[in-house]
């Protein structure tokens, strides 16, 4: 899966159950800090100061869709893990160590959905970068996965020899497929993903399209 940059492994916040008040928002500053800067940082790289100007770019043919769109969707994740950040700072100092904490960020529900449910097909833990989850399992399938929401988000994978990519980016056909969709209410993401990844489990080398057209189609 070469070409595609790696950002920091930050991911949201591990907690001390005795960390004061205070030492608890410098934690959660700091990594909001860190992922404010990796999310400008992406956006700089094409000259621009949002993750809409840069899908404009995608989108007029402007700049090369790959890995530019994997970016995109690196800098609305980052995002969206800052919004996780922010929400449980709030819970914790409303209800302390023993609070109820949310979960907005796609990558920190699959990854929990996945240590429960594919423990033992995992070849070693999830590794939950800021902008992607990296993913072993025992039948030598490595998947980087980029995933925002259904309509948004990039698969690739590794199997021998073999890389394949399922996307939603502008102009490809899985983005005709999620076009479809984008207009109704955004179904369970998890259930989309797990979808893909039995499909993949069973045969990393099928037509990718028939991975997303079913259960997009199906919504």
């Amino acid at each position: 899966m070469d070409g595609i940059t790696k950002l920091d492994q930050t991911a949201p916040v591990a907690l001390d159950e005795v960390m004061d008040e205070d030492a608890l928002q410098t934690l959660f500053a700091k990594t909001s800090y860190q992922l404010r800067e990796s999310r400008k940082s992406l956006l700089q790289r094409y000259e621009v100061d949002s993750e809409e100007a840069l899908l404009e770019r995608i989108v007029g043919g402007a700049i090369d869709t790959h890995p530019a769109y994997e970016h995109y969707l690196s800098a609305r994740i980052i995002e969206q893990t800052r919004d996780q950040v922010r929400a449980e700072l709030a819970a914790h100092i409303a209800a302390g160590a023993q609070a109820e904490l949310p979960t907005l960020s796609a990558h920190l529900n699959f990854k929990n959905q996945l240590e429960a449910l594919y423990a033992a097909r995992l070849a070693e833990p999830v590794r939950m970068a800021q902008d992607a989850l990296l993913l072993s399992f025992d039948n030598g399938l490595l998947l980087e996965v980029r995933y925002f929401s259904r309509q948004e988000h990039s698969i690739i994978w590794c199997w021998g020899e073999a890389e394949r990519r399922l996307d939603t980016a502008p102009g490809t056909p899985a983005g005709a497929a999620a076009a479809a969709v984008a207009a109704t209410a955004d179904g369970d993401p998890w259930q989309h993903f797990a979808a893909v990844l039995e499909s993949l489990l069973a045969d990393p080398l099928a037509d990718p399209l028939a991975y997303i057209a079913a259960p997009l189609n199906a919504a």
